[in-house]
């Protein structure tokens, strides 16, 4: 009967003593399914403070990286309004993996400009914040990029082979010189001096045989600078993306029939030029 007695005290002994484990271990797994965040939130500000449309979009989207592809666990485009700009970007808490790593990427487009994070920011799981405040910077734009590759363009000609030629009408004269690489044509400077009536410089560039950039001049006589400067610009898919004509002090955009006016000529000079042994 004692024995039995032990036995009985052991026993209720042993249950309590598991029994507030338990209970603890419960309350804690509860605790940190309260504690999970259900949105990434932070602010988005430009590292250089520039004004943004007020079509200009804003876009988010919180993704799984540790996944090959990357999934997409949230995302979201609003206007970005004013910035720095605060927002917010809910997600379901059931699909975040504790152990896999997850980024916010964000996007801003303003017309034709789009600013990116330089870094991705990790959020959420190994210590990362759910908070965060991102600052982007601009990308050059596909105008800006032709220009830029125009402007190289312009400057290695001095090292291009020439060849050169002239010819004359009643009304103007014409002087032209084309400039080759080991690829072909690459540019042609063409002038047409129309006495008194001033003169027309033009500037055709080439990318593998085809019109990449066209920038007319209109010279009033007895001037050496421009009064009037068209140019035209084709990426490398051959979409127009420079037009632009400035006129005296006023900047407008130029009109795509004219833009194909100015392809159709460097095409024309470029048959008849690219035949030419330079020198």
């Amino acid at each position: 009967m004692q024995k039995l007695a032990l036995s009985l005290l052991f026993a209720s002994l042993a249950l309590a003593a598991c029994g507030p484990s338990n209970d603890s271990s419960n309350q804690t797994q509860t605790t940190t399914r309260a504690q999970l965040p259900t949105s990434v939130t932070g602010t988005v500000s430009l590292k250089v403070p520039a004004p943004v449309g007020p079509t200009a979009q804003l876009k988010l989207s919180l993704e799984n990286v540790s996944l090959k592809p990357e999934v997409i666990v949230a995302q979201s485009t609003t206007q970005a309004g004013s910035l720095p700009a605060q927002f917010q970007l809910p997600f379901e808490p059931g699909k975040i993996d504790q152990n896999a790593l997850y980024v916010l990427n964000v996007e801003l487009i303003d017309g034709e400009r789009r600013y990116v994070a330089p870094r991705q920011y990790p959020v959420l799981t190994k210590g990362s914040p759910a908070k965060v405040d991102v600052v982007m910077t601009p990308e050059p734009t596909a105008s800006e990029k032709l220009e830029s590759e125009y402007a190289g363009l312009e400057r290695a000609i001095g090292g291009m082979k020439r060849s050169q030629g002239s010819s004359e009408d009643e009304a103007s004269t014409t002087a032209w010189d084309g400039f080759f690489d080991k690829t072909g044509l690459r540019y042609i400077r063409e002038i047409v001096d129309f006495g008194d009536k001033g003169r027309t410089n033009t500037y055709y560039a080439y990318r593998e045989g085809k019109p990449m950039a066209v920038v007319q001049e209109r010279v009033p006589a007895m001037a050496e600078k421009p009064n009037a400067v068209t140019r035209a610009g084709w990426d490398a898919a051959g979409l127009l993306v420079l037009k632009t004509k400035r006129d005296g002090g006023t900047v407008s955009v130029l009109a795509d029939a004219d833009a194909k006016s100015l392809y159709d000529r460097a095409v024309a000079k470029y048959e008849v030029i690219s035949k030419r042994t330079p020198k």
